[in-house]
């Protein structure tokens, strides 16, 4: 349209430069024909896809529930701020046949990660501290911090930090801690054989884990840790407030997440998705326990790293805002520049003999604030463009935002076992293998 314009006025230029060179009266621009601007429509953006490929992921998406892998699995897709695809299929429940929708609620566990980062970066931004300072201003029970040194005659070597891990690294997952995810080494069974994941309250939580050494000097490598539950104690000392108000307060009440949190009310129990384990041998079963109905007295501590339900809806519009750049509609969270550094990776670990990266969460994948970046597309595999972002949860949940391409996809499933049910990588690699995209440069 600025081309057409530009072309006009040239036009009419051009009669006033001739007309005056033949001695004939100019007259006024007025006369000249009136130019009558159009808006171009707006692309659609689901011709951005090729639709039997589309066709083809709903297809794959599928079939884990017709195979009796999982009761249900939700996915949209979102390109330009519009749905262009999405399935939900299967039950919320075995045993009727309540269909799922985007407002079923599923547990999404360590999405619950960037959820946390946000609400520290918004304190940051505030000025409450620095990501240079060290995690003991609020955390003082890890000032006798050790590493791991080895073992010898069945009794454990440690050596001093040398120095308190900092804010950043808590936040890159840098600075030394273990988890409890089942990994083999000594640290990351210390966690197990302490029951971390099952202390009664925050401060508890911070005591044992002081007691467990790290599994490296601070800063020397990534390793995916205990540090988003370590970021929600954090918030809370900072503000004096639960987790769940904070959250409540700061990030669901003004994206309008209505449906995210860290319990379920009775209310709300019929929304919410029945969570199965499956393996080759017994196939699907219903997991026994309070993880199934998730009521505020069964719910001991608020937990940064894998505590929150969600639904398909109410995450939209947590990415959504990430896209952004922190803000959704009239509501700004954080700043722009904040974003970029959060999704930006900032592990540069190299290897002195092949200059090739080191500890990194898988081959062309970097680390951020709470979320895996891709930046290098090709080595990912994966067929996002470098500066995608993503995070996945222990149940088989996923999301990621493409921002080159205003892309959104999000996956909900519930399947906790020896055998993970994974559909991010098959769903990324689908998406990208649809997409259309101009390899031509647009003329100017």
């Amino acid at each position: 349209m600025l081309q057409r314009l530009a072309w006009a006025k040239s036009a009419a230029f051009s009669v006033l430069i001739l007309a005056a060179a033949c001695g004939q009266p100019a007259g006024n621009l007025a006369d000249t024909p009136e130019i009558v601007e159009t808006e171009a429509a707006a692309p659609d953006p689901a011709k951005s896809f090729t639709p039997s490929i589309l066709v083809m992921l709903d297809e794959e998406m599928a079939a884990v529930v017709r195979q009796n892998k999982v009761a249900s699995l939700s996915y949209v897709l979102i390109k330009d701020g519009e749905r262009v695809a999405s399935g939900f299929h299967g039950t919320r429940t075995l045993d009727t046949a309540d269909p799922v929708d985007d407002r079923t609620i599923y547990r999404i566990y360590s999405m619950t990660k960037p959820v946390t980062a946000v609400g520290l970066l918004m304190l940051h931004e505030e000025g409450k501290f620095s990501l240079d300072d060290p995690i003991t201003k609020f955390l003082p029970e890890m000032s006798k911090l050790e590493v791991f040194d080895g073992l010898s005659a069945g009794s454990i070597r440690t050596r001093p930090v040398n120095h308190v891990p900092t804010m950043r690294e808590l936040l890159l997952h840098t600075a030394g801690f273990g988890y409890g995810d089942g990994r083999p080494d000594y640290v990351s069974q210390q966690f197990l054989t302490h029951q971390i994941d099952s202390a009664a309250s925050s401060d508890e939580l911070v005591e044992k884990v002081a007691r467990i050494p790290l599994k490296y000097q601070p800063g020397e490598a990534w390793s995916y840790s205990i540090a988003s539950d370590l970021q929600g104690v954090i918030i809370e000392r900072i503000t004096g407030q639960s987790l769940q108000q904070y959250l409540e307060e700061r990030i669901f009440a003004p994206l309008d997440m209505a449906d995210t949190g860290f319990t379920v009310d009775e209310a709300d129990s019929s929304r919410l998705a029945i969570l199965t384990s499956w393996t080759p041998e017994a196939g699907m079963q219903p997991l026994p326990g309070p993880i199934q109905t998730l009521r505020a007295a069964e719910v001991a501590r608020y937990s940064g790293g894998h505590g929150l339900v969600s639904t398909i809806a109410d995450y939209e519009r947590f990415a959504a805002m990430l896209l952004n750049g922190g803000s959704l509609g009239d509501v700004r969270l954080l700043k722009p520049e904040t974003v970029s550094m959060m999704v930006t990776n900032g592990l540069a670990f190299v290897d002195a003999n092949t200059r090739l990266p080191l500890y990194r969460p898988s081959a062309g994948i970097g680390y951020g604030f709470g979320v895996g970046v891709v930046d290098d597309t090709i080595a990912s595999g994966l067929g996002a463009p470098e500066g995608s972002f993503f995070w996945d949860g222990a149940t088989g949940t996923w999301f990621w935002v493409d921002p080159r391409h205003d892309l959104i996809f999000i996956g909900m499933l519930q399947n906790m076992s020896s055998s993970p049910i994974l559909m991010r990588r098959a769903a990324m690699q689908r998406v990208y293998h649809a997409l259309i995209t101009d390899y031509f440069p647009t003329p100017h």
